[in-house]
């Protein structure tokens, strides 16, 4: 929706409607052209309850962050962890 948009735009919708993480302590120190850089490369998912996120063993390919909700962390079907 946003790719025939120009570039300044669509960085600075991508900002807005990823500022809620991009003020995380984690990126305090980013410079706003870093956190324009971020922003627009910042995918949102939703996960439904009980949908697997990720599997042991499988390689990353993205960083997750939980906005909302919670995760359990499960091996051999046992919760090791509530998130």
């Amino acid at each position: 929706l946003l790719k025939d948009f120009p570039d300044e735009l669509r960085a600075d919708i991508a900002m807005h409607l990823n500022k809620e993480l991009l003020q995380l302590p984690l990126f305090e120190s980013a410079s706003r052209g870093c956190l324009r850089s971020l922003s627009l490369i910042i995918k949102t998912s939703f996960c439904a309850p009980g949908e697997f996120l990720i599997r042991q063993g499988d390689a990353l390919q993205a960083i997750y962050f939980v906005c909302s909700g919670s995760m359990e962390v499960l091996k051999d079907n046992t919760v090791l962890a509530i998130l």
